[in-house]
């Protein structure tokens, strides 16, 4: 790739960005470094290796941060040279980041093949055997254990002995000479214990002065009974430093021996880095994956522009080999130019460009003319500097290159110039390549309208106000509307009419027609805006209709239960009346029976039940008329409330087998064809309280395990604490909690949590293959 054009596009602020996306030193070293590749397998793999990075990034899986790139701490391993205790503590943790992160992604080995095929490389028996040996040598506060080994803890242990002996020693002393002292304190010289004596009192403890004070009035004696004391301390200091030695020694040679290991995984972890900051800066800028095809960019927003301010621009150029954009300054013409040049880096780094969809070649090379080079220093103006920038194009573009020329031509007679601009753009045309020019030349524009292959594009403007909208048009060619805006701007009128004159009839007719389409073009886009706004308004109507129907449909089957509900009261009223008269003419014949003189109370009777009869028997068909099957709009769900329209019995769908389905009734469970059943909208339904069996989540909808390596105490304890109510609630007998090793605070947040979760009964450290020292098993 040019360089000269990857300066051009500011692809250097790109990998700026991405590197400050990294977690640590070795990832933004690889995002500063970052080239275009001009391969397109190259970059269709690193297409794919953004789209699985953007997955495990989804699934919240970090990249390697607490990790450093010491592969200076290995080379100085190597070399002999001694290491200081934060060099150590920094192999440490990247060590331990290595095992961790490379366990992270193995686990979706299957999603993201190819970021395994990268965690693959890292040792992760090395790095916790190194982890772990400088975990139990190191205290954690730029210091090594007393127990790193049993001579640094014999030697530190007879230190402190001898020191305190030392210190009882000299305050026995200076009970003793206490009228002699000048302070009570016992301070220290050169290491050594001393008392602070008036130097009139000098013959009156004896000992070796060690210094004296400002004034001379105090002098800093060590008494003689206390130096052998202190030579003994010194003694045994000195075999601590020889034992403390011996333990760096071990550890350097520890790196030493796993030093190329060490520096796979580093470049492991910085390759993952990179991956995952890729992924995730494109995310940020809501960038779509790139297809490969001929360039079609839709709503494509240069990505160092303000997001809130920056206006997207679509731009096709499918069957197009060249296109000229033309329209007046400030309108946003070299921004275009910028965003399909910087797209197509980013493409070809592995980046997904902001946009609403991308489609784009793999180019082999981007070439760019772009700015004023001019140059004092090297005698040469604008137009030379163009030139040269032009030669050079020429001489390395071919049919999969993109050219990108600013005003081309331009800086010297607009006649030549064009001249030369037609020229440059056949030669490219001719090559196969695919360039963007834009241009004020109307002969380029012309050009563009009588070559095969090449096309006008113009940059928005309001035709009242000639303020930029800088909206990109493919298809016309854009005005420069300069006498315009030097009117708007307020140039005397009389100066105005006189460029007019000046610009001649045949141009200013011209600009005339170019104006008047832009206008016309202005006005079909405000139109086309009314339409969108005017169907949108439409379709927002249909679905508060399609709402309003579901409230309609809803209060009539309300309606519908409630008259049914009476009807059915009804009915059994009518039929305890029938009963109690049926049981009064039972009794009535037996009277009857034996009077025959009642025939008139018999007639009466036989009336009054034929009469019931009637009503009952209207009441019936009133009810069977309201207990119609009514064809479902749709069938009901498991769990959901549903009434069967043939029978006429509610309550809840507990199961669905086939086209048959299992309903169970206030006191029966019975089961109906599914097509007969349909929601239950009545209000009695809607506060019926939910089904007697118990619905359980599904076991496989909580994940038997939650990582919080990498959050904070309490964010952690907030995780494990919601992940284990979840997990008891789906009948999970287990949890395992990642929490990593690091310097063991997680850890113990965790244990805590745990300890006073009332739902785990027992907690233990995962066996080496779960995770080992780094993971904690709840018992539920």
């Amino acid at each position: 790739m040019d360089s000269h054009a990857i300066d051009l596009l500011e692809l250097p602020a790109i990998r700026a960005r991405l590197a400050g996306m990294t977690s640590f030193g070795g990832g933004a070293e690889l995002a500063l470094a970052l080239v275009p590749s001009s391969d397109p397998h190259e970059v269709a793999r690193l297409r794919e290796i953004t789209r699985e990075a953007g997955s495990l990034w989804e699934l919240a899986i970090s990249g390697p941060g607490g990790a450093h790139d010491v592969r200076d701490e290995v080379g100085d391993a190597r070399r002999g040279a001694p290491m200081e205790i934060t060099a150590f503590e920094r192999v440490r943790a990247t060590c331990a980041v290595a095992a961790e992160v490379r366990v992270a992604v193995m686990e979706h080995a299957e999603a993201a093949p190819l970021m395994a095929e990268v965690a693959d490389l890292i040792d992760d028996g090395a790095m916790d055997r190194i982890a772990g040996r400088l975990d139990a040598a190191l205290d954690g506060r730029g210091g090594i254990r007393d127990d790193a080994s049993p001579g640094l803890a014999r030697a530190r242990r007879d230190v402190a002995e001898l020191r305190r002996q030392a210190q009882d020693a000299l305050r026995e002393v200076a009970q003793a000479v206490r009228p002699h002292l000048q302070e009570g304190f016992i301070t220290e010289r050169s290491g050594r214990p001393v008392l602070a004596v008036k130097a009139s009192s000098r013959s009156a403890v004896p000992g070796i002065v060690h210094d004296t004070s400002d004034s001379g009035g105090t002098l800093f004696v060590e008494p003689l009974p206390v130096v052998d004391a202190s030579n003994r301390v010194r003694e045994a200091q000195a075999r601590e430093r020889e034992e403390l030695a011996a333990v760096l020694a071990a550890l350097r040679a520890l790196v030493e021996e796993h030093g190329a290991a060490i520096e796979t995984a580093v470049e492991a972890l910085a390759e993952i880095d990179l991956r995952l900051a890729r992924a995730a800066l494109s995310r940020a800028w809501r960038g779509a994956p790139v297809e490969a095809g001929e360039p079609l960019l839709v709503d494509a927003r240069h990505p160092l522009l303000d997001p809130a301010t920056a206006v997207p621009i679509t731009l096709d150029l499918s069957s197009m080999r060249a296109l000229v954009v033309s329209g007046p300054n400030t309108g946003g013409k070299t921004v275009s130019l910028k965003t399909l040049g910087l797209f197509a880096l980013l493409h070809q780094c592995g980046l997904e460009p902001p946009a609403a969809s991308v489609r784009l070649p793999v180019f082999d090379t981007v070439l760019a003319d772009i700015g004023d080079e001019q140059s004092i220093a090297e005698s040469l103006s604008t137009f030379s500097a163009h030139v040269r920038t032009l030669i050079g194009v020429l001489d390395g573009a071919g049919p999969r290159s993109l050219v990108l020329l600013d005003e081309v031509g331009a800086g010297t007679d607009p006649s030549e110039g064009a001249a030369i601009a037609q020229a440059v753009l056949g030669e490219l045309v001719d090559r196969g390549t695919l360039v963007l020019a834009t241009t004020h030349s109307p002969e380029l524009k012309s050009w563009a309208v009588e070559t095969p292959g090449a096309a006008n594009a113009s940059v928005g403007l309001d035709p009242d106000t000639l303020a930029p909208t800088y909206r990109l048009a493919v298809g016309d060619p854009g005005g420069s509307h300069a006498i315009g805006i030097a009117e708007r701007l307020g140039m005397p009128q009389a100066v105005l009419d006189r460029a007019r004159e000046s610009l001649g009839a045949e141009r200013a007719a011209l600009a005339g027609l170019t104006e008047e389409a832009e206008r016309a073009r202005a006005a079909a886009d405000r139109d086309r805006a009314a339409a969108a706004e005017a169907l949108r308004e439409v379709r927002m109507t249909a679905r508060r209709m399609e709402r309003q129907r579901e409230r309609l449909r809803a209060r009539a089957e309300e309606e519908r239960a409630r008259m049914r509900a009476e009807a059915e009261a009804d009915l059994a009223e009518l039929r305890r009346d029938l009963a109690e008269l049926r049981r009064e003419i039972a009794a009535g014949r037996k009277l009857e029976d034996r009077d025959r003189r009642s025939v008139d109370r018999q007639k009466e009777r036989d009336r009054r039940l034929g009469a019931a009869d009637e009503v009952a028997r209207q009441a019936a068909e009133r009810l069977t008329t309201l207990a119609a099957p009514v064809a479902p709009d749709r069938a009901p769900e498991v769990g959901e409330h549903a009434v069967d329209l043939a029978l006429g019995v509610r309550g809840v769908v507990i199961a669905i087998e086939g086209d048959e389905a299992e309903l169970q009734g206030p006191s029966a469970r019975v089961r109906v064809p599914l097509s007969r059943l349909a929601p239950d909208r009545t209000p009695a339904a809607a506060a019926a309280p939910a089904p007697v069996a118990e619905v359980r989540p599904a076991l496989e909808a909580v994940s038997p395990e939650v990582d919080v390596r990498g959050q904070r105490a309490e964010a952690a304890r907030t995780a494990v604490r919601q992940h284990i109510d979840r997990a008891a609630q789906a009948g999970l007998e287990s949890v395992r909690v990642i929490h990593g090793r690091g310097t063991g605070a997680l850890r113990a947040a965790v244990g805590e949590e745990l300890a006073a979760h009332p739902l785990v009964r027992a907690t233990e450290l995962a066996p080496a293959g779960e995770g080992g020292d780094g993971a904690t098993i709840a018992r539920l």
